[in-house]
């Protein structure tokens, strides 16, 4: 099953993430041999990539798979044993406060106040930021995640919808240049997983760059350009999403998943 993987549906074997010879460091994101332990417990080896502005890249696999921890050492919040990572050429250990100011990340935990509204959580994230001109700022993300009829609501009394929508605004709110998005559709029904599709690809299409994990296929291939799959601490597979079948791929995967006894994606 790890060779029908590697090719889903016929497609030629490619390598499109992988780290060309010469890398432009200035924009994008740059992942060159990412190791993570604790203790005696390897999680990640030689985990590596390269996307430039306007690319995302969808990063499968299941829990336990390494996924989290990979977006956390990009963030910054964890440190590498071995490896590097460079965020619009800043290195994420040495340059620490440059490489924050160009990021957007989105967790599992929304990382805003409950009881503050959503118009006051973003006013307090574009205060942190440093933002001129806030008032235009957070009125523009309003409109954007569709929250202008919520502004006034206190965020703990929002859906979970609504609050992944404020949590996107809250990462937004600095004109980041990379957005890192952990499981951002989990939870979600029909309408607020297209909406962040929408919400996503205007990212992307203004030349931000994208790095997603997920269990959800159909969506995240909807919004990333790459896809690859972290399984037993490395890369297994990646390409090009226009050089495979998406259907075939999301089949192949959830087989494989079930086939090694993966818990499988979850479904909103």
């Amino acid at each position: 099953m790890a060779e029908k993987l590697q090719n889903p549906s016929q497609s030629s074997a490619v390598d499109p993430v992988r780290i060309p010879t010469s890398r432009d460091f200035s924009n994008g994101v740059d992942v060159a041999g990412v190791c993570k332990s604790f203790g005696s417990q390897v999680v990640l080896e030689e985990v590596s990539f390269h996307l430039t502005a306007g690319q995302g890249l969808c990063i499968c696999g299941v829990n336990a798979s390494g996924k989290t921890t990979l977006l956390r050492i990009m963030a910054g919040l964890l440190q590498p044993s071995a490896g590097a990572v460079h965020i619009c050429g800043f290195d994420v250990k040495s340059q620490a406060q440059q490489a924050r100011a160009m990021l957007g990340a989105v967790f599992h935990k929304s990382m805003v106040y409950p009881q503050l509204t959503v118009i006051e959580n973003l006013r307090f994230f574009a205060r942190v930021y440093g933002v001129r001109d806030s008032t235009a700022c957070m009125q523009e993300l309003l409109e954007q995640t569709a929250l202008m009829p919520y502004r006034y609501d206190r965020a703990g009394v929002l859906s979970r919808g609504m609050m992944q929508r404020l949590a996107i605004a809250r990462a937004l709110v600095h004109k980041p240049t990379v957005l890192l998005a952990d499981e951002p559709f989990t939870g979600l029904d029909a309408d607020a997983s297209k909406h962040l599709v929408t919400i996503l690809n205007d990212f992307k299409n203004e030349g931000g760059t994208i790095v997603m994990t997920t269990h959800d296929i159909d969506l995240s291939l909807q919004c990333c350009r790459h896809v690859a799959v972290l399984d037993r601490r490395k890369v297994i597979f990646n390409a090009k999403v226009c050089e495979i079948n998406a259907d075939a791929f999301a089949r192949d995967y959830l087989s494989y998943a079930r086939e090694n006894n993966w818990a499988a994606p979850v479904t909103p």
